[in-house]
């Protein structure tokens, strides 16, 4: 197990490794953008959907519509292989479970609530399928000899991005609405960290199977949150921008869920 680069300022996140296909030389090139790319297959509508929604608001038609459904498609398919059971989850939470499993500054800056009337009956709209996963077996006994439990999460994520002004603010990122596969596990203590290797050698052999040059970076102990003894995120090179770019976090949060 590696140990977590100690510091608060992510500039020192520590890169793990690297990998491009055979051939492809990761730097700044003359291409179109992704967001481009998809305005010219008619795939891809930012006016309109911020007309509707506003900030941050898009629809997929036609070539979008169909290229996010195979990769979510190809996605769980790829996980199931592996041993992951699919599971589409609810897009909202009861208070109390949330409550358990997401950050208090998540209810401020990430989470949209649903009010219905009475405060018991208070909701909030789901930032990653891990939140509903985490409490799928709340209050349920689990034997020793059923694990690992593996699911591949599958759901639409909503975020309000509050803290994120000004980043990305083209194309589809940081978007408030949006499609995710994941994988989550549940584990023997003891082996937790030998799940967590597999489980990023999963999401690396993903992307290695779509061809994304990417790079394997260590987060710093100040950027965690309270559930994560460790993350590592892989970012994938963006060639328009001439930069990585975030595609896939995976954490190891010990015992943090186990009493939801």
């Amino acid at each position: 197990m590696l140990d977590v680069p100690i510091s608060n300022n992510e500039d020192n996140n520590a890169i793990q490794r690297t990998w491009a296909p055979e051939g492809v030389k990761v730097e700044k090139k003359d291409v179109l953008s992704h967001h481009e790319v998809l305005l010219r297959l008619d795939g891809y509508d930012p006016e309109r959907g911020t007309k509707v929604v506003g900030h941050r608001g898009y629809f997929l038609k036609q070539w979008g519509v169909f290229l996010n459904q195979a990769l979510i498609n190809y996605g769980l398919e790829y996980l199931s292989q592996k041993g992951f059971t699919p599971l589409q989850t609810p897009q909202f939470m009861l208070k109390d479970y949330m409550g358990k499993t997401a950050q208090l500054e998540q209810f401020d800056e990430e989470l949209y609530k649903v009010v219905d009337g009475e405060p018991q009956n208070d909701k909030y709209l789901i930032a990653t399928s891990e939140q509903p996963i985490s409490a799928f077996h709340a209050d349920e006994w689990i034997i020793a000899k059923d694990l690992p439990i593996k699911y591949a999460g599958f759901s639409t994520c909503y975020r309000r991005e509050a803290g994120s002004h000004g980043r990305d603010a083209w194309g589809i990122f940081r978007v408030h609405q949006f499609e995710k596969v994941e994988q989550f596990v549940l584990t023997d203590p003891e082996k937790s960290w030998e799940m967590f290797d597999e489980m990023f050698e999963t999401s690396e052999g993903f992307y290695k199977s779509l061809g994304l040059p990417y790079q394997v970076v260590a987060i710093v102990s100040g950027a965690l949150n309270n559930a994560a003894a460790k993350k590592f995120d892989l970012e994938a090179w963006f060639p328009f921008q001439g930069e990585y770019k975030e595609l896939v976090s995976c954490s190891n949060c010990t015992d943090y869920q186990w009493y939801v």
